[in-house]
């Protein structure tokens, strides 16, 4: 299995029909922080409106289960909230927004490592895969390979896992990336290299005919 097949398989685990972020002015994004951090409610509802799919997507990808997922998506723009008179615009929002969900997504796995409780179940609920005009064949051949990636990412290491998520369903560039978990460039290139492998091997153990 090649590494572009593994990038496939990656799409077909990020298929959310999610509004795209390109059209969000920075102008109009300074404007709306500034507003919030005055305390204005309506302004973080634009806000939540704007990155709430984006943000569970993330802590969905990292945590493979959709309660937690927007548990996590909620704490984290109630952390915004509290913390927005924080934020000096040396980076975008969104690329500070991005590390408290990668944040807390990672502290809740760390919080039930700590308990040893079970390992965590892939949610089977989501429908991910939009509705279209395919087969009911190929529809049901796309959700078990969908379902194959959530347990194959399931069982990568966090770091591993995480990058994934920002590169391949976020579509993060390799500079914002080093932004949001705090390493070099080359770090961050080595790292999806490493991580890229490690889904391929997974999904190879696994014995389907992709």
């Amino acid at each position: 299995m090649s590494v572009a097949t593994v990038t496939t398989y990656m799409d077909i685990y990020s298929e959310v029909e999610t509004d795209s972020l390109e059209d969000f002015d920075l102008g109009e994004e300074r404007e709306i922080v500034l507003q919030c951090q005055g305390g204005d409610v309506d302004a973080m509802e634009v806000l939540v409106l704007r990155y709430q799919q984006w943000a569970y997507n993330i802590a969905y990808g990292i945590l493979g289960h959709h309660e937690d997922a927007q548990d996590v998506t909620q704490d984290a723009f109630l952390s915004v909230w509290q913390n927005i008179g924080k934020f000096k615009f040396k980076s975008r929002f969104s690329t500070w927004f991005y590390r408290i969900v990668k944040n807390k997504a990672l502290n809740l796995i760390d919080q039930r490592q700590r308990r040893k409780t079970e390992p965590m179940e892939i949610d089977d609920t989501q429908p991910w895969v939009p509705l279209d005009a395919e087969t009911p064949e190929r529809l049901a051949l796309r959700e078990e390979r969908k379902q194959l990636v959530h347990q194959a990412l399931a069982r990568l290491k966090e770091n591993h896992r995480t990058i994934l998520v920002l590169r391949e369903l976020q579509e993060l560039s390799y500079n914002e990336i080093a932004e949001v978990i705090g390493c070099t460039l080359g770090r961050v290139k080595s790292r999806l290299h490493e991580a890229r492998k490690a889904l391929k091997a997974e999904l190879e153990k696994m014995d389907y005919d992709w």
